[in-house]
């Protein structure tokens, strides 16, 4: 019963706040408003930012008091309003507009005449990464004979009319990598904004000594295919002397083509960043392993650098890795499952020594990962824009 109310409560808010507006509107002296297209969650599920459920829950927050300390009254509309209509007051505005949860974005940025319009790129370009995604999941159609629809593609998005109406681009993720490279294209000036992750990662010395070198996780998200946990099964499957742990949501088509997994791939659902579980497996497990389809930046592997598992991903996933990491660079999808089976071979040969080496290098750049740096690149980019165009 309490859980239905709770329920029925969340409803009635979630209709009640898809616009939260004057957010910093008492400060003296300010005279200037900006626009915030994303969501509103963070600021009536108050538990959502501590639990850090995802980094954008406590990343929203942060956004809106760094506008409030630039002069900047911030009103919020949520990604699912279908009926808003913005008035042309704004100086800035600052939406979404790579997936799907930015379908507005044009709408609201034709009605904003006066304002400089940044959009906010948590994903790649939208249409290399539906060509990138489609391609996966038609790779295992033909490989496994289960025929899974598409997961994550983008369907609400006409990115050509988005980026008329764009000055500026943030996109997640770091500067040359696979997200920020696909928006070069459209001549715009692009900045940069590493993803933040939760404050209760702490990495373990200990678990320098526990730790195993055939011992993998992959810690993945929403579409397990175009997340490329398909390959990480069929290379472990010949490699029965390593361990992979899969954490994640259950994909009812990846499991009907891998019915019965051999014993040493270990399915775990989903699990609690910071918790118990997740702990557990950072004091087993030597790395965290990806093959994504197409990212922005992978916050899944971001937050296992922090615990200083070293990565081995593709360069789709969004992480300049040379000097730390492990690159699966194999271009043709052929060789996927060869390129993750030789890597892991390969890794799990390493010496203690020189696996502890990598340790330290991979919780020395996970450093770029934080609240702090989050803060500070965010308020790094809005004073170039407010230098820029004079706000």
């Amino acid at each position: 019963m309490i859980e239905i109310i709770r329920s029925i409560i969340e409803r009635f808010h979630s209709r009640k706040y898809q616009f939260v507006e004057n957010i910093g509107g008492r400060q003296s002296g300010v005279n200037k408003r900006c626009l915030l297209y994303y969501k509103t969650d963070s600021f009536y599920r108050f538990k959502f930012v501590s639990d850090y459920k995802h980094t954008n829950f406590w990343e929203i927050r942060e956004i809106v008091s760094v506008l409030n300390q630039h002069g900047f009254i911030v009103d919020i509309v949520d990604r699912s309003n279908e009926n808003f209509i913005p008035e042309d007051k704004y100086d800035l505005f600052i939406g979404l507009g790579a997936g799907n949860s930015g379908k507005y974005f044009a709408k609201y940025a034709t009605r904003l005449q006066k304002a400089v319009k940044v959009l906010y790129a948590a994903g790649p370009e939208p249409e290399l990464s539906n060509k990138l995604v489609k391609n996966r999941y038609n790779q295992f159609i033909v490989r496994t004979g289960v025929n899974a629809p598409y997961q994550r593609i983008i369907t609400e998005v006409n990115f050509s009319e988005f980026i008329v109406h764009t000055d500026y681009i943030i996109v997640i993720g770091e500067e040359n990598s696979f997200s920020y490279n696909s928006y070069l294209q459209f001549g715009k000036p692009v900045f940069t904004l590493r993803p933040s992750s939760s404050p209760k990662l702490k990495f373990n010395n200990q678990w320098l000594k526990t730790r195993s070198m055939n011992t993998y996780l992959c810690f993945a998200g929403n579409g397990l295919i175009c997340k490329g946990v398909d390959l990480l099964i069929e290379a472990f499957t010949r490699l029965p002397k390593c361990t992979l742990y899969i954490c994640g949501p259950k994909e009812l088509h990846l499991f009907k083509a891998y019915k019965q997994l051999p014993s040493n791939i270990i399915y775990k659902g989903f699990i609690k960043v910071g918790g118990s579980q997740f702990n557990k497996l950072s004091k087993k497990c030597g790395f965290v392993i990806l093959h994504s389809a197409s990212e922005g930046c992978a916050t899944s592997v971001t937050t296992c650098l922090r615990n200083g598992l070293v990565p081995i991903v593709n360069r789709e996933v969004g992480l300049n890795v040379n000097n730390y990491g492990y690159l699966l660079d194999k271009k043709d999808p052929s060789e996927y499952i060869d390129d993750i089976v030789e890597t892991v071979k390969k890794t799990s040969l390493l010496t203690r020594k020189e696996y502890n080496s990598r340790v330290s290098a991979t919780l020395q750049y996970s450093r770029n990962f934080t609240q702090t740096l989050f803060s500070q690149t965010f308020n790094d980019i809005i004073s170039k824009i407010r230098q820029k165009e004079h706000l």
